[in-house]
């Protein structure tokens, strides 16, 4: 079917030109005229492109070490060597670049990652032994903490002390002291939680005002200013304390002095009147005198050591213990503040350390990686390629792949092209490459093989227009189309001439006449036909799909209808 139409179109152009020259410029009559039938039945419309064969997938091996501009080659194979599978399982070295430039590279790097593992475990242990200072420190806070509320329980007496500190809001006993810990801790987390820093009220663009030092030292004084410490001896709420046995000692030694003075005086009134009579010496009344005198001081001072005590030696001792233990438990707080600080910072400077490290060891196994990759191992099946397989123009310079060559990074070295896929690149003219979709059947015919033909489909349709085509022709517009073929074990080699015809679709009983009965006219398509009586007739058209020198004809003429497919223009010529 498709032949007979090539020769009935040959015959018909045959024909015209004969017709042509004998006329010598007459009309001619609808006799003269090459006339064809309009055709009923099936119209396949069909695309015909020439292109090459070429593998669908090719492995390429490339320079792509990174940290050299450039490497050399050392050893390869010869182009075209063939790799098999014993060659794959024995890992054939078919590529392998000269590493010495990277080898020493790799003896540098190593010297600065021994240096920053050095600082990263030092700062590892660093954190370590920071801890243990701050256990150590804030076991010592808190054994201060005990001894400081014992002090002042014993001094003031455990009862006056705990309606005290009660008083105060400060922990009484050991278990207030672990709770106040404890909330005291969990601020000073959430000081240093990131999260809740960046949860922080102040607003874009605003200052953090830091306080100034008067504003520092303005509340100072502690939460014991005011306290009234005599108050506890007026109310007699000391108990057992310290304090309480002291003052009752001093008591019983002004009682006591008292007492020696009230017998001292009985003595000096019996010597005065002994003194009178003349029994005893004025020596010996003077010495009484002394000895009266002796107890009055003794009265006096037992007195104001009482008192002393009571006014000025009781409140500051009170006061100073009492200090001492809110002392304590700021210092407490404040230690742990410091060495939160002084943890987070060795942390900071770890991460840092760390960071660094992990970043040498980086560099380190990436050069050792490369050192492995300047030697390429056969991975795959087929046949050795010098270069990219993708750019051999005539026009353009090619990288010189020999041993010896220096080949730039990222440019390709070998490519073994893939036998399991094959296909066939097409050019498609813009005027058919609507028809052209992916999952189209072909038919492909190899010159090397004018006697079979291998099945296949469209597996790609670009959709721009192939740049280097329109280089050399701007008006020429062709879209590149990729075939990929069904079977590949029939000897199919990269870089063979093929014939592709895409099967686009098949036209069940259709009417059709050959694409040269059509002539347009201002969008609108026509066919002259031939009535009755051998007169012409011009008869306005639509038209579907065409397809090797045939276009169907949707609505205008019938089924066995004469329509002139030559000559056309003389006619049109004497009618005018």
């Amino acid at each position: 079917m498709k032949k007979w139409f090539w020769i009935a179109g040959i015959a018909v152009a045959v024909g015209v030109l004969l017709l042509i020259q004998s006329r010598n410029g007459e009309a001619p009559s609808p006799g003269e005229l090459a006339i064809a039938q309009a055709k009923r039945g099936a119209l396949p419309i069909r695309v015909l492109e020439n292109g090459n064969v070429r593998a669908l997938e090719v492995y390429e091996v490339k320079n792509d070490i990174k940290a050299v501009a450039s490497l050399t080659i050392a050893e390869i194979v010869e182009e075209g060597y063939e790799i098999a599978q014993q060659d794959i399982e024995n890992k054939k070295v078919i590529l392998r670049f000269d590493s010495s430039e990277l080898e020493e590279r790799l003896v540098n790097q190593s010297g600065e990652y021994q240096q920053v593992m050095a600082a990263y475990l030092e700062a590892a242990q660093e954190i370590d032994i920071e801890k243990s200072e701050a256990q150590s420190a804030i076991k010592a806070e808190r054994q201060d903490i005990r001894f400081a509320l014992l002090d002042f329980q014993k001094f003031v007496g455990s009862d006056a002390a705990d309606e005290l500190l009660a008083k105060l809001g400060l922990p009484a006993n050991q278990e207030a002291v672990d709770a106040y810990e404890e909330n005291e801790t969990k601020a000073i987390a959430s000081a240093f939680d990131p999260q809740e820093i960046s949860r922080s009220p102040a607003k874009k663009g605003e200052v953090t005002q830091l306080p100034s030092l008067a504003d520092a030292f303005a509340d100072s004084g502690g939460v014991i200013d005011g306290i009234d410490f005599q108050s506890l001896i007026e109310e007699n709420v000391l108990g057992d304390g310290e304090a309480e046995q002291k003052i009752r000692r001093m008591r019983d030694e002004a009682l006591v002095a008292a007492s020696q003075l009230s017998v001292v005086k009985e003595s000096v009134e019996g010597a005065q009147r002994l003194a009178e009579r003349e029994f005893i010496t004025r020596q010996t009344l003077e010495n009484e005198l002394v000895s009266l005198d002796k107890a009055k001081l003794n009265v006096v001072r037992s007195q104001t050591d009482l008192d002393l005590f009571k006014d000025y030696d009781f409140p500051k001792e009170a006061e100073r213990l009492l200090s001492d233990y809110e002392e304590s438990l700021n210092s407490l707080i404040r230690t742990k503040r410091e060495r939160m600080a002084m943890i987070s910072q060795r942390y900071a400077r770890f991460a840092s350390s760390e960071r660094r490290y992990q970043l040498e060891k980086k560099r380190l196994r990436e050069i050792e990686q490369q050192i492995e990759d300047c030697v390429v191992y056969a991975t795959v099946p087929g046949f050795v390629a010098y270069g990219d397989a993708k750019n051999r123009s005539f026009y353009r310079r090619q990288t010189v792949v020999e041993e010896g060559a220096t080949i730039n990074r990222g440019a390709t070295v070998l490519t073994i092209p893939s036998p399991d896929r094959l296909g066939v690149d097409l050019n498609i003219h813009e005027s058919n490459i609507k028809k052209i979709a992916t999952g189209q059947k072909v038919v492909v015919e190899l010159e090397s093989e004018p006697d079979k033909t291998f099945a296949g489909e469209v597996s790609r349709v670009s959709v721009l227009p192939d740049s280097n085509a329109s280089r050399y022709n701007p008006s020429l517009r062709v879209y590149p189309v990729t075939v990929e073929l069904d079977d590949t074990s029939s000897g199919i080699k990269p870089g063979m001439s093929a014939k592709v015809t895409v099967l686009v679709d098949e036209l069940e009983d259709v009417i059709f006449v050959p694409i040269q009965a059509i002539s347009v006219e201002e969008g609108a398509y026509y066919i002259h036909r031939i009535k009755t009586g051998s007169k012409l007739e011009r008869v306005e058209v639509k038209i579907g799909p065409d397809s090797d020198g045939f276009v169907q004809v949707v609505e205008g003429i019938q089924e066995g209808d004469d329509v002139v497919i030559s000559g056309v223009s003389l006619v049109e010529e004497a009618e005018a």
